[in-house]
């Protein structure tokens, strides 16, 4: 089976101009022409999971997205149009926050790009899904001929790595994510489903997926970690094969969920040697002190999910826990708990969150989507001494 290549080059600095010079020979390099884009409606997707500022890391920087358009524009793309659904409501309210908060409205003036404020949607049937065959998708995803998926190369605390396949996952409307996350509640469901997510998308449009690796996250992403500046920028037909470079570059080749999936169904190579990078020498370009997230120590569980009838897994495996002195008592993660089970409590005239272990399913949303970043690991520690 032949493989799309992935383009591969550094860059150390958010420069619209050097970004949009690097990306068009990207994208040249890996078989993007005129005719793949002339009179094609071409849709952008960001990383916009949170209302931060490009310097927090959590979201795709606005130069990539500039530098993308230009590059894109350069070989024969006509009108672009920009779209995410971030994490919380789909309204059309939140819309505008993110696209202001994130530095989008301002780059998308710039660079004539039209952004999407409405909030429509539709189902897209994928009969070849493994754990899901249908999708509700925002409706520009699915009008769109060509979508441009920009992710941004981040640690995650549930898949270990954000990269191209994690980011598509922003095309399920609002809340909805979090109904996913309760259906797939386990990280295998949950990875498959991503997976048949991606692979719907590239067999139904053309996907092309850019990396904003210039400055990512490690610890606990995707919002609650530390910047971490990798230097590199990507591109691929293929998010599959692109990540499969991703985890190499992070050095966690081998343990990122949704690219041993990926290999499993024969979607990207077996091994990096199998993959054609374009560029420059990805190993000049691994980071082997990438801290990864607290919640990788369940990665060891997984070779024995059922035994004790899963009890032992659940006894072990790190688990969500809100720090009271930082907690705000604003209610996100009780608004994003898939299973409803962070409950409010009054105390002293301050509201108070606490999660109710029983019912976590350890999904890590309400680590994800806390704006204060109370909400910690706690590893467990005999899990830690045998480490």
């Amino acid at each position: 089976m032949n493989f799309y290549p992935v383009a591969l080059e550094g860059c150390m600095e958010y420069n619209p101009d050097l970004i949009a010079q690097i990306i068009e020979k990207q994208l040249s390099g890996i078989g993007l022409t005129a005719e793949t884009l002339r009179g094609k409606k071409i849709v952008i997707k960001p990383n916009l999971v949170m209302n931060k500022k490009p310097d927090f890391s959590a979201t795709t920087h606005p130069a990539v997205i500039a530098g993308a358009a230009r590059a894109l524009r350069s070989i024969g793309a006509g009108e672009l149009y920009l779209a995410e659904s971030s994490g919380g409501p789909y309204t059309e309210s939140t819309i505008r926050l993110h696209y202001n908060g994130c530095g989008i409205k301002e780059i998308a003036e710039q660079e004539n790009i039209k952004l999407n404020y409405s909030t429509a949607s539709s189902i897209m049937q994928f009969p070849g899904g493994t754990a899901c065959r249908s999708f509700n998708v925002i409706q520009p995803i699915c009008d769109a001929d060509i979508v441009v998926n920009i992710c941004k190369l981040k640690t995650h605390s549930l898949t270990k790595m954000s990269c191209g396949v994690k980011n598509l996952y922003g095309v399920i409307p609002g809340t909805e994510k979090v109904e996913m996350h309760a259906r797939f509640s386990r990280v295998e469901s949950f990875t498959q489903m991503l997976c048949d997510l991606a692979q719907m998308f590239i067999e139904n449009k053309t996907v092309i997926t850019i990396c904003d690796g210039i400055c990512g996250m490690e610890g606990n992403g995707p919002t609650g970690g530390t910047p971490r500046e990798y230097g590199v920028l990507m591109s691929s037909l293929s998010p599959f094969a692109l990540d499969l470079a991703a985890e190499h570059l992070l050095g966690f080749a081998g343990t990122v969920p949704t690219v041993q999936t990926a290999i499993v169904r024969g979607l990207c190579p077996a091994d990096i040697a199998g993959l054609s990078i374009i560029g420059d020498d990805y190993k000049q370009h691994i980071t082997n002190d990438v801290v990864p997230p607290d919640t990788s120590r369940r990665s060891i569980l997984r070779d024995f999910p059922d035994l004790f009838g899963g009890r032992l897994v659940r006894f072990l495996e790190p688990r969500p826990k809100i720090n009271q002195k930082i907690c705000v008592g604003c209610g996100v993660c009780a608004a994003s708990c898939p299973k409803k089970t962070i409950v409010i409590r009054e105390k002293s005239g301050k509201k108070q969150l606490k999660i109710v272990d029983k019912n976590c399913i350890r999904c890590y949303c309400c680590q994800e989507m806390c704006p204060k970043n109370a909400v910690k690991i706690q590893k467990n520690l005999i899990l830690r001494l045998v480490r």
